[in-house]
């Protein structure tokens, strides 16, 4: 199904918290079943409450589906980056499709309201149509979005864990480059200080035996081995972590799902 993009311009003053888009669905759901309902049963009663209990409901119905819109929005724009690109798209014409039925509540209401003032029964039955068409798209809507949730991944809070372990991950990996790079230089340092020139000495040459003179020397060599080795346990280290966080995705994440990338060394 292709249809025209459209969107909603209007931008929140805040920020919406996430995981909160499942409790604006389950209603987005349920009112319009019980507002058609509800009209059936008008069909023959023909009661002036009754309407009004409808128009109240889609007036809910209105308020329910910008909800449902910009929760939404903020749940697939957090689980966006972790998706490959055919669930990508099937998000996107899920947001797409979710944008048309928000215009199509207002469509409702007004449709509605000229049902209530004309009392004409074309205008009641031109209601109940579009109520049945709007209906048919909210169904192909539910079951989309329930193929997101549960086959993809997105809108769940396991998703959202994976994504804050690998995020720690990435902070760790970041702090031992850092601490990589300064015993590398650490190490650098102490093997220029050996290798610089040594002015001659001004004294006698010592009476010692020649075999004395590497226990002389061996304590200046203990710095380079000591960073030597330090330099070798953070690469380990970092090797560790590296490998840990690529397991950790390969495991955690649903098959179609695009693990994130891990920065190496």
């Amino acid at each position: 199904m292709t249809l025209p993009a459209i969107d909603i311009p209007f931008k929140l003053p805040f920020d919406v918290p996430l995981l909160v888009h499942p409790i604006f669905v389950h209603f987005a759901v349920a009112i319009p079943i019980i507002v058609l309902l509800i009209e059936l049963v008008n069909l023959k009663a023909r009661n002036r409450a009754v309407s009004l209990t409808s128009l109240f409901l889609l007036t809910l119905a209105m308020i329910v589906y910008v909800g449902a819109f910009y929760t939404g929005k903020a749940d697939g724009s957090e689980a966006f980056a972790l998706l490959n690109e055919d669930v990508k798209n099937d998000l996107k014409f899920h947001k797409l499709l979710g944008t048309y039925l928000v215009y199509g509540t207002g469509v409702l209401f007004l449709l509605k309201v000229m049902a209530m003032a004309i009392k004409q029964n074309w205008a009641r039955t031109l209601f109940l149509l579009i109520l049945v068409v709007f209906l048919g798209l909210l169904l192909k809507q539910g079951e989309e979005g329930g193929e997101l949730v549960y086959k993809h991944g997105v809108n769940v809070k396991p998703v959202s864990e994976l994504q804050d372990k690998i995020d720690d991950m990435e902070y760790d990996i970041d702090d031992l480059k850092a601490e990589l790079q300064k015993a590398k230089a650490e190490c650098a340092a102490k093997e220029k200080t050996m290798t610089a020139p040594v002015e001659p000495a001004t004294e006698p040459k010592s009476e010692k035996p020649k075999s004395e003179t590497p226990s002389e020397t061996q304590p200046a060599a203990e710095p380079t081995s000591e960073a030597t080795e330090k330099m070798k346990q953070l690469q380990e280290s970092l090797g560790e972590v590296e490998k840990n966080a690529t397991e950790t995705i390969e495991h955690a994440v649903p098959e179609n799902i695009t693990p994130v990338h891990i920065p190496t060394h």
